[in-house]
């Protein structure tokens, strides 16, 4: 098999405050909307309705930035997939020793069957799939929704999306598609068809009804949205989304344009929003380290640490400038359990420069992922085993079971608002933690 790439992965997808933003979006068919003062009192009462986010489909990954060479093959290594096991693998001495690997047709039930009882990560996927997800890749329209009683709820939209350049948006509920009674299941049937589809949709925020069309397509989407937003003292706070750390380069270079903007800003105090987000590159998770401490120059951020047997394997990563660096005083984390891999990595490797009051976790525990990935191929698919736990400059690494919230601020996703905005709940945590230092 061919080496190739390091990888953490994972499958899961108030009122005297101002916000500024650089984001010059395009100009976006914005879609027809009518006032009904009737949706108020529904609207108000059905918030007050828990909705629990589902967990979004997709790819998530820690990598490093080499490719995998994929070469031409119709059958997958069985041979050299149970090697791998048996010898790179973290937990290779717990690799059953005797499976008949004739026995296997596909490489995931292979895998199901040697990998470790604590192991809920390994696995296999095919060099299309792969190819799309680290280059921000899909097809379709680029939202998420679940069913609800008035239809289906808008849960995320990917930024640059089709649905998100005519203005769908969180929160939404989707009442009629080409004006049948909508599920999810009809919208993912409509997203494989090649035609402009209309959406009917309730706005339960600003109590519209609003209709627009939209056509499923291959898309390339954006992962990183920032702003700023005033606090009551008129300092400016950093509000940054990160969808995922897959696409070392285009991510970077969204990530430098956000940082340049928090500079300019004189930001001190940031929210980082990685709600969604299952992971990507560890060189891309080391790089975002750089922009979140000065000062820190050849200061371990972390280390993947191999199994006894290649720990020649081990490396270490270490602070290096960043000219877009920030003095940060305080960094809070928006987390769900779909908050993973890489964005976990980011929170433990932080854990040790800044005071504990000042490095929050605001939502719900993480994933629970400190271990990580060296891709290989055959040709036929890319295998993705447990090879190294992530400790940060301590030496921790057990949060198998998710990194915890701050004392005080377990907080529900809020999936009637948009994520950034001040009143969604999350984020209106965050900014009261600013404030007076608790999120009660």
């Amino acid at each position: 098999m061919n080496k190739a790439l390091t990888f953490i992965i994972l499958f899961v997808l108030t009122a005297c405050e101002t916000t500024s933003s650089n984001n010059t979006s395009i100009d976006k068919p914005i879609m027809s909307c009518k006032q009904n003062k009737n949706l108020s009192v529904l609207n108000k009462n059905f918030q007050n309705d828990s909705v629990e986010v589902e967990a979004l489909d997709g790819l998530n990954i820690l990598i490093a930035d080499t490719k995998i060479p994929i070469a031409k093959k119709t059958t997958f290594d069985k041979a050299g997939l149970y090697n791998l096991f048996k010898t790179e693998y973290f937990w290779a001495d717990k690799t059953p020793r005797n499976l008949n690997i004739n026995n296997y047709n596909e490489p995931q039930k292979l895998i199901d069957d040697a990998k470790y009882s604590v192991d809920r990560w390994s696995f296999a996927i095919t060099p299309e799939i792969y190819n799309n997800a680290i280059s921000q890749k899909s097809v379709g329209f680029g939202f998420a929704c679940q069913n609800i009683n008035l239809g289906c709820l808008i849960t995320m939209v990917r930024i640059d999306s089709p649905a998100d350049k005519i203005d769908l948006r969180r929160g939404d509920i989707i009442q009629k598609i080409d004006g049948a009674e909508v599920t999810r299941e009809l919208i993912y049937t409509k997203g494989q068809e090649d035609k402009s589809v209309e959406f009917e949709i309730l706005r339960q925020n600003s109590d519209e009804i609003c209709t627009g069309n939209v056509t499923p397509r291959e898309y390339t989407y954006k992962v990183v949205e920032y702003k700023t937003i005033k606090n009551r003292s008129s300092k400016e706070i950093g509000y940054l989304r990160l969808d995922s750390f897959l696409g070392d380069d285009k991510i970077l270079a969204q990530l430098d344009n956000a940082f340049e903007y928090f500079q300019k800003k004189y930001v001190e105090k940031l929210v980082i929003d990685l709600r969604y987000n299952g992971g990507g590159s560890v060189d891309l998770a080391s790089k975002l380290l750089d922009k979140l401490a000065i000062n820190r120059k050849n200061q371990t951020q972390f280390t993947l640490a191999w199994n006894n047997n290649y720990t020649k394997k081990n490396q270490v990563y270490k602070f290096k400038h960043a000219s877009n660096a920030l003095d940060l005083k305080q960094i809070i984390f928006l987390t769900t359990r779909a908050t993973a891999s890489a964005s976990e990595l980011v929170i433990s490797a932080m854990k040790p420069y800044l005071p504990e009051e000042d490095i929050v976790i605001i939502g719900d525990k993480t994933h629970g992922k400190p271990v990580g990935m060296n891709g290989q191929s055959d040709g036929s698919y890319y295998y993705f085993l447990i090879n190294f736990v992530v400790q940060n400059s301590l030496g921790f690494y057990d949060y198998f079971e998710g990194l915890p919230v701050t004392t005080g601020c377990n907080v529900k996703d809020d999936p009637f608002h948009e994520m950034g905005d001040p009143k969604e709940s999350m984020f209106k945590s965050a900014l009261q933690y600013i404030n007076r230092g608790s999120c009660q």
